[in-house]
């Protein structure tokens, strides 16, 4: 100690040259250490990170294939819009996900030699397989753009999550062994977002028109006619003709544009499933509550038919002959069958609140 203590005492500075000399000795010392430190920790490294796919606009096909035989084929028809299996429209947060998590996943590391067997077997018999697909020119010179053409971009094997559920096992077509690939900053892991279930990526749309699309909307009840009634389109506005083809000028434009603005954007909650026999023989065998007919001004038609859907609580309804009985019926929800959907849709009244009303709740009293 000592000793230390003699050496320190010799090169301690005598005068205020020696001073800023010693300073600036120490100061690019500390300089040194500090970049040796930085470069030891961010030494490069020799993972090749090809899994993502840096300009995701040119993605123009997903195909995602399970080992449950289900094929989901997602197909960009412009900018804004992707269908599903040549036959629905794709929900826009789901082709948003899946090509945000395209191009921001990346490799966290390799596998364990003991746990790449495995691993491969994995997903040789358990793992998704997807396809991914761009577009490009084969001239694309400058603001020269010929000969578009679509090609297979990337081809994973997807398998399950690791068990810190932080990553997930892939393995892309061409290389040797998978990896674990997570996104940077994101806590969780990937395989949901590519499920092969079509009725996962189904946009939930029901209606979606502005006021100035609309040509003619009728809202007809089969059960009390005369409360019937259709909207059309004159080109100033709308004009209100009663179940008789009366022309009504006394109504309430304030509930009218309330009535207008739910088909701007309507949902479906959810799909039914095997709706049970006795159900299909009780409930779709008899009229529908309400039938909803939108005409487009370009002449397309979309329908939609409400009936009850059975609940666990009891409530008063009325018959054709305007007798109170007593049935279990869902306060909160309707069936719904649409133009647009094969499948029995399982609505909230909340959303249909506006649309559902008697044409004597438009006409002022």
């Amino acid at each position: 100690m000592k000793k230390l203590k003699d050496l320190f005492q010799k090169i301690k500075p005598k005068n205020r040259k020696q001073k800023n000399i010693f300073g600036l000795v120490a100061i690019v010392v500390l300089i040194g250490v500090s970049l040796l430190i930085y470069r030891i920790n961010s030494r490069p490294t020799t993972l090749k990170q090809d899994y993502h796919i840096t300009d995701v606009t040119s993605v123009s096909k997903i195909v995602i294939k399970d080992r449950k035989d289900n094929t989901l084929n997602l197909v960009k028809t412009n900018d804004s819009t992707w269908t599903a299996n040549e036959k629905y429209e794709v929900n826009n947060v789901m082709i948003k996900n899946v090509l945000e998590t395209l191009r921001d996943m990346r490799i966290r590391e390799p596998l364990p030699k003991a746990a790449r067997n495995n691993i491969v077997k994995s997903l040789a018999t358990s793992g998704k397989i997807v396809e991914i697909y761009t577009d490009d020119y084969l001239i694309d010179f400058w603001f020269i753009h010929l000969f578009k053409r679509q090609h297979i971009c990337k081809t994973f094997y997807i398998g399950h999550e690791t068990q810190d559920e932080m990553g997930t096992y892939m393995l892309k077509k061409g290389n040797k062994e998978p990896f674990i690939i997570y996104i940077p900053n994101f806590r969780g892991y990937l395989s949901t977002r590519f499920d092969a279930n079509v009725d996962l990526w189904k946009s939930h749309n029901v209606f979606r028109y502005k006021q100035s699309e609309i040509k003619t909307l009728k809202v007809y009840l089969p059960k009390h006619q005369n409360e019937s009634f259709t909207l059309v389109n004159n080109g100033h506005g709308f004009d209100f003709i009663s179940a008789d083809g009366t022309k009504q000028t006394n109504f309430d434009t304030t509930r009218v544009v309330s009535l207008l603005s739910s088909f701007v954007n309507m949902n479906y909650e959810s799909v039914k499933r095997n709706v049970p026999k006795a159900e299909v023989d009780t409930i779709f065998k008899q009229q529908p509550l309400y039938n909803i007919t939108v005409t487009s001004q370009k002449g397309k038609k979309e329908s939609l038919r409400i009936f009850f859907k059975p609940g666990d609580r009891e409530v008063e309804i009325k018959d054709e002959r305007d007798q109170f009985f007593a049935a279990m019926m869902d306060i909160n929800r309707c069936y719904a069958i649409s133009s647009k959907f094969s499948d029995t849709l399982v609505m909230q009244y909340f959303v249909l609140d506006n649309v559902i009303q008697p044409a004597s709740y438009f006409l002022r009293k």
